[in-house]
């Protein structure tokens, strides 16, 4: 196998399918990146057997052929070089990559060539969505998913339509989070994406400059543009009817500053007891937050708010209700409530495609 390429363009292609490969290197061939080339196309793949991904580069290709290259360590090579703009030659000679650089040689050995996992069949096309709305869909829930594979179901991100919006959500029973965006081009289905690789394909996604094509065969969902195939294993299950918990109304509703709630929590953090406890009690016109340590001591602050309801008195976990506030967008939001029993809905004013649910303390 002989090519040759721009740098940048080599460099940014091998890091990003790099991110579906195997990171344990126990796992020898999955930890692997293979590279091959036919005729004037490269082709790069990387799998970790629930990622699958392959894109395609032009090159100018001078000798066909195959190689798999020990993944860890070339991306830490090829970290070491500066991606401008310049010609690189690659050529595999008795089973040594060889890349020709402007400042010099270098000489890789490959691993033995084994047959390496082909990607999936991508099956019955769904249909299309813009990137940046599908990365909104898996990035603003995914910190809502529980760290554990005991239960998958909510180890993962729910991605479904149903009517004319795309929803996402994700819950670890404490909490729970949901996007919506307009469906405008009508996709149905329904699928379960686990959170340990959302990172991951975040990673590769946004990479890519294009509109993204669903296509689902099985229980694999392929996420493609024009020169990038990333297939994803999805879960099987049912995720919780989570919509039983929205209640056909609320009996208060305060709008207050996301700056000021900001500033509160994070004084009582220094307070905070071993379940991360913080009391809030809504009145007319203020919100007053208490935290209490017995080796510490304890903080009682309050600011305005308007309230429109009777007043309450609850407890919840203060770190769980500080992640939130990255996600909601503009200096207002609205914190909805039932009974001290049930959850508080958090939004933005400005924007509630967003929703946060998070379940009281009853401690």
């Amino acid at each position: 196998m002989k090519f040759e390429c721009k740098s940048d363009v080599f460099i940014k292609t091998i890091q990003q399918v790099g991110k579906a490969r195997s990171k344990n290197q126990k796992e020898t061939t999955l930890a692997d990146i293979s590279l091959s080339l036919q005729d004037h196309l490269l082709t790069i793949k990387a799998t970790n057997l629930e990622l699958f991904c392959e894109k395609s580069i032009p090159v100018k290709g001078l000798v066909n052929g195959t190689c798999l290259i020990q993944g860890e360590r070339f991306l830490k090579i090829i970290s070491t070089f500066t991606a401008k703009d310049v010609t690189f030659i690659c050529e595999v000679i008795e089973g040594v990559l060889s890349i020709t650089t402007e400042k010099g040689v270098m000489e890789i050995k490959t691993s033995p060539q084994e047959e390496f996992p082909n990607l999936p069949p991508q099956g019955e096309q769904i249909g299309s969505i813009k990137k940046d709305s599908f990365l909104s869909l898996i990035k603003e829930v995914s910190f809502c998913s529980s760290k554990t594979d005991i239960k998958p179901e909510i180890s993962s991100i729910f991605i479904y339509t149903r009517d004319e919006f795309i929803y996402s959500v994700a819950t670890d029973s404490y909490r729970l989070a949901e996007k919506k965006i307009n469906n405008d081009n009508n996709l149905e289905f329904s699928i379960l994406i686990p959170e340990k690789h959302i990172a991951d394909i975040t990673q590769i996604i946004q990479e890519e400059n294009e509109d993204i094509t669903l296509y689902k065969q099985g229980s694999m969902i392929s996420l493609c543009t024009s020169n990038t195939t990333l297939a994803v294993q999805t879960i099987s299950g049912s995720f919780p009817d989570y919509k039983q918990l929205f209640p056909k109304e609320f009996t208060t509703v305060i709008t207050l500053s996301k700056e000021e709630l900001q500033k509160g929590l994070l004084l009582t953090t220094f307070f905070n007891d071993m379940y991360s406890q913080v009391e809030i009690i809504i009145s007319e016109n203020s919100c007053v937050l208490h935290s209490h340590n017995d080796k510490v001591g304890q903080v009682t602050h309050s600011f305005p708010v308007t309230n429109k309801g009777e007043n309450i008195d609850v407890k919840y976990n203060n770190r769980f209700f500080l992640e939130t506030l990255p996600y909601l967008e503009g200096d207002v939001i609205t914190c909805s409530f039932t009974t001290p029993q049930r959850p508080v809905f958090i939004q933005s004013l400005n924007d509630t495609s967003f929703t946060y649910l998070l379940m009281p303390l009853n401690r």
